[in-house]
């Protein structure tokens, strides 16, 4: 087996590091830091997070799912099946606490996943042609919660 050259093995590390053996590597790493990806938004809420317990169960959020219902223009049949759906919703959250082992927890997964398949279902047929517009309610509203949650992170260093 032949053995890189000293100065490959150098240049290498230099890259990762931001120092450059060469002008060329110099180049490269400034290259790459320009390149960078910009941080990504958060992340879509929906179906996985209890968004519906936030919005329509939790105290906290009662004037955000007030206000979603306002901005929405949610019939009272939808906001019953929303309400219906966030107490379901609440029920399996608090079944986590519940777990004993990795069977246990295995099994909740898979009733999780069919619980969050199915109430995308009944959301999409009880919202209708609104659905849509209620996802990009909830990513807005849920990038608003991330970056309080970041700003008030600080407080506590």
């Amino acid at each position: 087996m032949k053995s890189a050259p000293l100065l490959t093995l150098l240049g290498a590390w230099t890259l990762g590091t931001g120092l450059a053996a060469t002008p060329a590597q110099a180049h490269l790493a400034q290259m790459s830091r320009q390149t960078r990806p910009a941080p990504t938004r958060p992340a879509d809420p929906w179906p996985a997070s209890e968004v519906l317990t936030r919005l329509l169960v939790l105290p906290a959020g009662h004037a955000d799912g007030e206000r979603m219902v306002r901005e929405l223009r949610l019939n009272p049949a939808q906001v019953r099946e929303l309400r219906r759906l966030a107490a379901s919703e609440h029920q399996y959250g608090q079944a986590a606490w519940r777990v004993v082992g990795r069977d246990n927890a295995a099994a909740l997964n898979r009733r999780l996943a069919t619980m969050r398949a199915e109430k995308d279902r009944k959301v999409r047929a009880s919202l209708g042609s609104t659905y849509p517009a209620f996802r990009a309610w909830l990513r807005t509203w849920w990038a608003t919660q991330v970056e309080g949650s970041r700003q008030n992170a600080g407080h506590w260093k």
